[in-house]
């Protein structure tokens, strides 16, 4: 845009352009290298993932970000665009990471557009957190903040006598980043026999517009919050045609959940739980939708000494109509607990004067014997280039959550230079 445009739009956004003056346009990015090395070649893989196991490299890529934000008094602007260069399939893409509207008002917020949406307190433990991951983004040992997802939405937060409460309606369906068929990363699939496959999302309507309503405030120092959702599972069902043909599609889910985080024992001490109720399937009885579930989470960080942080958490997942489950199960598909525990580990050590940041979060279920460990190191270089070298490694049993991913361990390197 002109910067002769600039006061025109001053005008329309915040009326008092004749007191405010853009004199540039504000924006900043980085260049980014990735690379992330095969630990475990798979022994075999189904015809439907061959490329697991003939790339050596899960990721290869280089990305350019360009981030314009310019800002009002009552507005702003914000825009993150990418364009990414995969150098393993020699493709060209763009990307409009985020790109909303902030507008201000007396006792409301509201942003229009492409926005990342995170609620809850786990760390990579999702409860009331039901907005878009990429999975394959964190596999493949992109950095976190690619885990991530934008939605395009409305969100609507509004603020009277301490209490907050922020509405978001997601008109376009967006589905988690899975591992999927034709791929560079192995993963366990039930039906690697049926080639023939399609998806079904939600249609944009204003019957399965996606609703999500956040109430929070802080009492006595802790931060309280209440949830509730009604939208789409992000992962995929699946269920088998004539054909035969793969049919995969989003059961409708509702998510209702509390959380609170606040000092004590010396650090800070969180909990969270939620309700899912999967609409489809509230009976159990059909074995490609996910069962309803009670989740529940508790975690735990302090310093331990000046530089030097630790956090662990641990997680609960009951499945109901486990029976059910049991029962209808398909050959393949792994024999799932009724509960499911899962414990996790973040320690973060800050040395030469904080421009070294040592780091390894480790996850771990020990009832179903799936871990995943993911040390890091992250050198800032100079205050625009810093370097990072970590490894993403899974393992357990084969049908489990992270053991399907041991063939996808990794070794990786990011060079990021910021301007």
């Amino acid at each position: 845009m002109k910067r002769a445009a600039w006061p025109l739009l001053l005008a329309v956004l915040g009326g008092e352009a004749e007191s405010e003056a853009v004199e540039t346009i504000p924006f900043h990015g980085f260049v980014q290298g990735a690379s992330a090395y095969r630990l475990v070649q798979p022994e075999r893989c189904p015809h439907t993932q061959r490329l697991a196991c003939e790339e050596e490299f899960v990721l290869g890529e280089g990305r350019v970000r360009l981030e314009l934000e310019p800002r009002g008094e009552r507005w702003s602007l914000t825009a993150k665009g990418e364009l990414i260069w995969d150098a393993v399939a020699g493709e060209v893409e763009g990307e409009l990471r985020e790109g909303y509207l902030d507008l201000q008002f007396p006792a409301l917020d509201l942003r229009v557009g492409r926005q990342i949406v995170t609620w809850g307190v786990g760390d990579l433990i999702f409860i009331n957190d039901v907005y878009p991951k990429d999975w394959v983004a964190f596999i493949s040992g992109l950095p976190l903040e690619y885990l991530k997802k934008g939605s395009d939405a409305m969100s609507a937060t509004g603020h009277w006598r301490g209490t907050s409460a922020q509405l978001v309606l997601i008109p376009r369906f967006e589905a988690d980043t899975l591992p999927e068929a034709g791929g560079r990363l192995r993963f366990h699939d039930p039906m690697a026999g049926i080639e023939a496959r399609r998806t079904d999302e939600p249609s944009p309507s204003l019957d399965l517009l996606e609703t999500g309503l956040r109430v929070f405030r802080n009492v006595a120092g802790w931060d309280l919050s209440l949830y509730a959702y009604r939208g789409f599972f992000r992962a995929p069902a699946a269920e088998v045609e004539p054909g035969p043909q793969l049919r995969f599609f989003f059961p409708p889910l509702n998510v209702y959940g509390a959380s609170a985080q606040g000092a004590a024992l010396g650090g800070v001490l969180s909990f969270e739980a939620g309700y899912y109720d999967s609409r489809a399937d509230r009976s159990g009885r059909n074995p490609g939708v996910e069962n309803s579930s009670f989740r529940f989470l508790t975690g735990y960080q302090r310093e331990i000494v000046a530089d030097l942080t630790a956090s662990g958490q641990y997680h609960v997942q009951v499945m109901q109509n486990h029976d059910e489950f049991l029962r209808t199960r398909g050959p393949g598909m792994a024999r799932r607990p009724a509960v499911r525990h899962v414990v996790t580990l973040r320690l973060t050590r800050l040395l030469w004067h904080q421009t070294l940041r040592l780091g390894v979060f480790a996850l771990a279920s020990p009832n179903e014997g799936d871990w995943y460990a993911g040390p890091e190191a992250r050198y800032q270089v100079t205050d625009a280039l810093s370097t990072t070298l970590g490894m993403n490694v899974f393992g357990g049993p084969r049908r489990s959550e992270f053991g399907q991913f041991e063939a996808n361990s990794n070794v990786f390197a990011v060079v990021r230079y910021a301007f």
